[in-house]
């Protein structure tokens, strides 16, 4: 993917790009999804990403038991999948708060 990723996008935060592909495989092992995102909801959400010119720091250490990552709904396209990774996040933020 990397040889594709650089003739087809030179100018792409490779870091970002990174971490977000590791955000992604962790959003698609959530138990109980009711679609896992694809490939397609991956170059979505990468397009966002790197149109909003986010920094390359906002996904690193990134844990989406704890965060919900940027454009998340760019990666959720089912609403329940979206109301599960916020109550998912919620509950772990609140668990660390005791």
């Amino acid at each position: 993917m990397e040889g594709i990723v650089k003739v087809h996008y030179p100018k792409i935060k490779k870091a970002l790009v990174k971490d977000a592909l590791d955000l992604f495989f962790d959003v698609r092992k959530i138990p109980g999804l009711k679609k896992k995102p694809s490939t397609s909801e991956l170059i979505d959400w990468l397009k966002l990403l790197m149109s909003d010119e986010l920094p390359d720091e906002i996904l690193k250490n990134a844990d989406t038991s704890k965060a919900i990552p940027p454009l998340y709904g760019a990666l959720l396209k089912n609403e329940q999948d979206v109301q599960l990774l916020e109550r998912l996040a919620f509950m772990s933020r609140r668990e660390q708060a005791k």
